[in-house]
């Protein structure tokens, strides 16, 4: 790539949310992309992508959860996403540095379809996302396969 080349960058997350009694994922129907994908979006200007990724899940399923994973060393520190991937969303133009996040539900909520952003809700296991035919994306099925091993 050519570095005098502009190319536009965001910082998005994407959070894996996982019921650990039933080992099932929370996936959207992405309205614009037409395929099943994790929560998430766009760190905000002045936002932690801690606070974008609790915000992203929210807004897009209805559900407070706890982000999974090591804060160190200072408590104010953030917690650190288990990884990072560029997805190129148009190339030589725009491309998103996405932080991958695992998400637990607090108990005792429902899940809402936002329909702004959003055909679709449900909980799928890793059998349902790795059928060939289940309409999401190669790195969805590593990732909630990463998750529960």
């Amino acid at each position: 790539m050519n570095q005098t080349q502009k190319i536009e960058r965001h910082f998005n997350v994407t959070v894996y949310v996982l019921n650990q009694e039933t080992k099932r994922f929370l996936l959207i129907k992405h309205k614009k992309i037409g395929k099943w994908l994790a929560p998430g979006g766009h760190v905000d200007p002045n936002e932690t992508p801690d606070c974008a990724a609790l915000r992203e899940v929210k807004e897009e399923t209805g559900l407070t959860i706890n982000l999974i994973g090591e804060r160190l060393p200072r408590k104010t520190d953030l917690i650190r996403p288990f990884g990072i991937q560029l997805n190129i969303i148009k190339p030589e133009e725009h491309e998103h540095m996405d932080l991958i996040y695992l998400g637990i539900p607090e108990p005792g909520q429902t899940e809402k379809i936002n329909k702004e952003e959003t055909d679709g809700i449900g909980w799928f296991s890793l059998e349902d996302i790795k059928n060939p035919s289940f309409d999401t994306f190669d790195d969805t099925r590593q990732w909630c396969e990463y998750f529960l091993k």
